[in-house]
């Protein structure tokens, strides 16, 4: 099909910024005249940490429902059992440990942009499958968009210093990257999305380079705030955040699918 995907830049040093443009396109406020359209959202927090396969399923019969109109948008909330991910396009130069050994944590394959990167409790995912015409048909823009979210959530959390960097794809707080975005398109459709570290064990990010980025630092809205900040303080102002770069309104799933 028609499929195009789009995820974290990989290149030299660059001066962070905190405007709406970035290495490739901008953000600029759609300015709907039209009534917001309804995403659905669906947490799936409920069980606890959720298995990345088992939600990429998930997520894939979201998009085929969304592509063949059956469905309206989704929006997907989600913690990660720890998990490194592999973007479409990339090798293991970045992974730093032996994935063929016996202890070797789970290593996984993705349609999504990017390079190696770290998922695990602690870091809030959001999956937004969406039909991009009914925002603004632009793969830039829509990353820029989700930037946007994070920029604005972080500043709701008393950070108001959150940026993007001037070369790379993603969400920079205090010289450390916060916030990962890796996405993949399919006939205008979204999928993957957006990590933010919340509160995750960040020795876990030990294990890789993330995102390819040698000389680029990772970090946590915990340790950066150096604040007691848990996923379930960040959701709902993520979500509001969400609505209001998107110019949407969300309602809740009454019962989200239980993954396998």
């Amino acid at each position: 099909g028609d499929v195009r995907r789009l995820g974290i830049a990989v290149g030299r040093r660059g001066l962070a910024v905190r405007g709406a443009k970035q290495a490739q396109g901008e953000w600029r406020a759609l300015d709907r005249s039209s009534p917001p359209p309804d995403v659905h959202l669906m947490d799936l927090r409920r069980e606890g940490p959720a298995n990345y396969v088992s939600t990429m399923e998930l997520q894939q019969r979201l998009v085929d429902d969304r592509v063949k109109n059956r469905t309206a948008d989704v929006v997907v909330v989600v913690e990660h059992e720890a998990v490194y991910t592999l973007g479409r396009g990339a090798t293991d130069e970045h992974v730093l440990f032996d994935p063929g050994a016996d202890d070797a944590p789970a290593l996984v394959r993705t349609e999504r942009g990017g390079d190696v990167t770290y998922h695990g409790p602690g870091q809030l995912v959001l999956y937004p499958v969406l039909q991009l015409a009914d925002y603004r048909r632009d793969s830039h823009w829509y990353l820029r968009a989700l930037e946007e979210v994070i920029i604005r959530t972080c500043a709701d959390l008393g950070a108001p210093d959150a940026e993007r960097h001037a070369e790379h794809t993603g969400v920079w707080l205090r010289g450390r990257k916060i916030a990962a975005v890796g996405v993949a398109l399919r006939r205008w459709v979204t999928y993957h999305g957006v990590a933010l570290n919340v509160c995750p064990s960040m020795r876990d990010f030990d294990r890789i380079v993330p995102c390819g980025i040698a000389d680029e630092a990772v970090g946590s809205l915990a340790d950066l705030l150096q604040a007691s900040v848990a996923v379930d303080d960040v959701v709902p102002i993520m979500v509001a955040n969400f609505e209001a770069v998107f110019e949407a309104k969300t309602s809740p799933v009454a019962s989200p699918p239980r993954l396998d």
